[in-house]
């Protein structure tokens, strides 16, 4: 089905068109001749007012008498019909044309004359004008053409197809109308008939292909036209095998189709035949990662190394390996992700390190070798927790590579490694150089707010706090969002004794977790809820908790103390994202309703959490699942 979109932006073109043949001036309409204050003019622009304020009687009254004056005043005619149909008053509309073609009537007057007849009601009598109006001109193609963009106009698709066709026998002409053809058939849903015309358009014209490709694209996002097209294509590909465009249109339309493996056998076939060596077949494996198809993009990349590894593309493939396994494994960080799928990111990761190792090894001079050290090196440190080869990875970059995009980057994450083995004046060194090395920038802000966290971790508090006070606001989301959240909390949660003792435990706690150590860091966390269960802390402390059990994979006790800490603390800022990960873990368990229950209390009890419009995006994929 063609949306209503699509179809009014065509009727417009399609209207557009019309009435350019039919005044033959690329000016619709022009001022009167005359004074600008004349009483002529002024009348025109207060039949104009009224037009446009819905009193079509009195601008009809005004225009009636301006044409009278000025009767082959196509301004007139033009906005006097206008009036005319507005209040549908075809029969003077009708009128209106007839005495306008006069004793030597066009094809785009009567043309003309039978839409208003159509939009009366006599189609009889309309389809019998349009034939009028082709007998007048059967020679000139722009006869037809006036036809069919009339017919279009009122969707008739169906008629607007038999006038062009006549018009190609009548012109002897097979090529004639080719895309309008096209473009009417898709229109009317014929959509292998689409195809044929655009089969047989490429196959003069090849290097039209962005424009066929442009042209279907509507119609193949409503998928409906989607499978006639590709046995369309197919069978073009079949009898020319030679034909490049064929295979890459056949190609597109099967990756608008998710059908990512028959994409493969297209352009591997390409790639062959035009002796691309390797270089279609990497684009594909980009399209095919980007669109989450990794067993074929990983196919796509191992063809190109296996077949082609001298290729200039080879290292390209080699690194987009690593790089699409990465991206796989980054799924990890949704929490909907069940035990299994885990395990399957885990693998993912190990694979990029892999790719990543094979990189270096055999393109150690290559330009991107920088960036892809840096790449390892957070596998190394985020994933597999190897603090010594991460520190190594890391150090090769800044000594190797001192002016590489990647260098300042690499030096934050030894800052990073420092706190992590609890070296806090190394760290602090490492940020504090980083920092006035950049001076500004996204970099810089997250080095000064690592820096108010060592303060934090080491129950610095007023140090820590003059940090994050001076941390730019205006810098990356995730870092002014975490600027503020502990600026919140220093300013929140001090005392009640001098030592800020619940503060202290918690920040100790925070600093156990950052290092993984997370049976130490809920022991702490446990620990300042029994002394201090009143405090204002212990929502985040009990927010803390469950994280940390989810991260370590209890699911049951993460379920439990998420869907506790609503009921406990029903204004803590953390209530609306214990529903939102009750929600995903019970996706992630198959509990589908009581996750549909987590997210419709979470809309419900905060309705104004900026955690809404995710809610609502889950509830209905949800009640889709559901039925």
């Amino acid at each position: 089905m063609v949306t209503a979109p699509l179809l009014q932006t065509f009727r417009r073109a399609c209207t557009l068109l019309a009435l350019l043949s039919l005044l033959g001036s690329p000016v619709l309409a022009q001022q009167p001749q005359g004074q600008q204050d004349s009483a002529e003019v002024k009348r025109y622009r207060l039949a104009n007012a009224y037009m446009k304020s819905g009193q079509f009687e009195r601008a009809i009254r005004l225009l009636e008498d301006l044409r009278a004056d000025a009767p082959q005043n196509p301004t007139y005619f033009q906005k006097l019909k206008e009036a005319y149909e507005s209040i549908k008053r075809y029969e003077d509309a009708i009128a209106l044309v007839e005495a306008q073609m006069g004793r030597s009537p066009s094809p785009p007057r009567m043309s003309e004359k039978a839409r208003l007849l159509y939009l009366k009601g006599d189609e009889e009598a309309a389809f019998e004008a349009w034939d009028q109006a082709i007998s007048l001109a059967p020679a000139r193609s722009s006869t037809y053409r006036v036809v069919y963009h009339a017919l279009s106009d009122i969707r008739r698709f169906d008629r607007a197809i038999e006038v062009l066709s006549r018009g190609r026998e009548a012109l002897d002409s097979p090529t004639a109308f080719r895309t309008e053809l096209a473009y009417l058939y898709s229109l009317n849903g014929e959509h292998r008939k689409a195809m044929q015309e655009y089969v047989d358009l490429l196959a003069e014209r090849p290097e039209r292909l962005n424009f066929v490709r442009s042209r279907l694209r509507p119609f193949v996002e409503q998928s409906d036209g989607l499978r006639p097209s590709i046995d369309a294509l197919e069978a073009a590909v079949r009898k020319s095998p030679l034909n490049r465009s064929y295979r890459e249109l056949l190609g597109w339309l099967h990756m608008e189709n998710n059908d990512y493996a028959a994409a493969f056998d297209v352009y591997r076939a390409i790639d062959r035949l035009e002796e691309e060596s390797g270089r279609v077949l990497f684009s594909f494996a980009q399209k095919a990662a980007d669109g989450d198809a990794y067993a074929v993009a990983s196919k796509a990349y191992d063809l190109i190394l296996e077949r082609y590894p001298d290729a200039p593309v080879a290292p390209q493939a080699q690194k987009g390996l690593g790089d699409m396994h990465l991206r796989q494994a980054e799924q990890s960080k949704d929490p909907r992700r069940t035990a299994a799928q885990a395990q399957t990111d885990s693998s993912s990761y190990r694979a990029a390190a892999t790719a990543y190792r094979t990189f270096l090894r055999e393109y150690p001079n290559h330009p991107s070798t920088p960036a892809v050290l840096l790449e390892l090196g957070h596998v190394q440190l985020d994933v597999l927790g190897d603090l010594t080869q991460a520190a190594s990875t890391f150090r090769r970059i800044v000594q190797q590579y001192p002016d590489a995009d990647a260098t300042n980057e690499a030096r934050y994450d030894l800052g990073r490694i420092a706190l992590l083995r609890g070296n806090l004046r190394q760290a602090r060194l490492a940020f504090s150089r980083l920092i006035d090395r950049l001076q500004t920038g996204d970099l810089a802000e997250q080095a000064r707010y690592e820096v108010a966290l060592l303060h934090f971790y080491r129950g610095e508090f007023d140090a820590a706090l003059t940090r994050v006070e001076a941390t730019n606001e205006n810098t990356s989301a995730d870092v002014a969002n975490d600027a503020i959240e502990l600026k919140v909390l220093l300013k929140q949660n001090k005392g009640p004794d001098s030592l800020n003792t619940p503060l202290r435990m918690y920040a100790e706690a925070r600093f156990k977790e950052r290092q993984r150590n997370y049976g130490a860091a809920m022991a702490q966390l446990d620990s300042l809820l029994a002394r201090y269960g009143r405090h204002p802390l212990s929502d985040n402390a009990r927010f803390r908790r469950a994280e940390m059990l989810r991260a370590q994979g209890d699911t049951t006790a993460a379920l439990q103390v998420y869907g506790e800490l609503p009921l406990m603390h029903p204004r803590s800022p953390f209530a609306d994202r214990s529903l939102f990960r009750l929600g995903a873990l019970h996706e992630a368990q198959d509990n589908l309703e009581n996750a549909v229950d987590a997210y419709n209390r979470l809309l419900e009890k905060y309705p104004n959490s900026l955690l809404t419009g995710d809610a609502r995006s889950r509830l209905r994929a949800l009640q889709r699942q559901l039925g």
